[in-house]
């Protein structure tokens, strides 16, 4: 996919304004993408708060009757069966609900990506067209679909291991100062290396040639060497951008309990806001990798370009 002619200032926080406007150049697929982000969250959202949640309430309950009953009674028996059947019932709910949430965020993810990076790139699809001409023609899906196993992968190995070394920094009994500390490098690197990976589906996405470990590769040289300041800046910003949505979900969560409208109300406008914010982070990802991409073309001082018999005949 073809990247802008012109390139544009290398300030560290232009290409983050590039990526704001961006959406807006193509109102027609952003609209609909927007959508496909904000109703998986809204549904997801209603589910653990009127449903996982108050179910997970009651299992604790009936759990916490269980201690106080004599285990040779019938009525203790029966409670047994009731905990078990719910139990039972949550975890089914959860595991379609894990399913769902899983199936919902490789589409969004390909979508959001072809979507910002066609638009980048200069051209103006609806959200059918997108689809039609782009993602399933020819093998344009089979990177994306890879590199986001991949970098899916790895992120559920990432924290994984977080969790192991917290526990071992925990069962050693060690001041919390120090934890912070041990646990702090480790855990910046992590969030780091998140962004990286999501580089990395950009890349998968704008180039056909680059999946997998290749796109991984080519998302860390990009962050590290071409433009490292601009990665950093990447960083930052969108995980505190990431923590925006959070307290809208407390108080909307608080507010279900005393008033349903009211929390649904507010559930709407976290699914709102989560969706801006996932589009943005996409967005950011696709634009830092095209300027990158374009200062690296300007900067690279072994680049000679050899003219053609065309061109050498003018």
């Amino acid at each position: 996919m073809a990247t802008k002619s012109n390139v544009t200032s290398s300030s560290c926080l232009s290409f983050l304004k590039d990526a704001l406007l961006l959406p807006t150049l193509n109102a027609k697929l952003f609209i609909p993408v927007l959508l496909l982000l904000v109703i998986p969250t809204f549904l997801l959202q209603i589910t653990n708060v009127f449903c996982i949640e108050p179910q997970t309430m009651d299992i604790l309950l009936h759990i916490n009757e269980l201690k106080k009953m004599d285990p040779s009674s019938p009525d203790y028996a029966k409670l047994a069966t009731e905990i078990l059947n719910e139990a039972r019932e949550l975890a089914m709910i959860a595991i379609t609900v894990m399913i769902v949430t899983f199936v919902c965020s490789f589409t969004n993810q390909i979508v959001a990506f072809f979507a910002t990076s066609t638009t980048y790139s200069g051209d103006r699809y609806s959200l059918t067209e997108l689809f039609s001409k782009v993602i399933l023609k020819g093998h344009r899906l089979i990177g994306p679909l890879v590199t986001i196993f991949m970098v899916d992968l790895l992120n559920i190995i990432s924290m994984l291991l977080l969790a192991a070394l917290l526990q071992q920094l925990a069962m050693r009994h060690m001041r919390v100062l120090y934890m912070v500390v041990l646990f702090l490098l480790p855990f910046l690197a992590f969030l780091y290396l998140n962004v990286v990976f999501v580089v990395a589906t950009a890349v998968s996405v704008a180039d056909m040639e680059c999946r997998g470990v290749k796109a991984l590769r080519q998302a860390w040289r990009l962050m590290t060497r071409v433009w490292r300041k601009q990665g950093y800046v990447l960083v930052v910003v969108v995980h505190l951008v990431a923590m925006v949505p959070s307290p809208l979900y407390m108080v909307a969560h608080g507010y279900s309990k005393k008033s349903m409208p009211m929390g649904l109300a507010l559930l709407v406008l976290y699914a709102l806001l989560s969706g801006l914010v996932q589009l943005f982070y996409f967005s950011s990802a696709t634009v830092f990798y095209y300027q990158a991409m374009e200062s690296k073309e300007v900067t690279a001082h072994d680049y000679v370009k050899i003219p053609t018999g065309e061109e050498a005949t003018v």
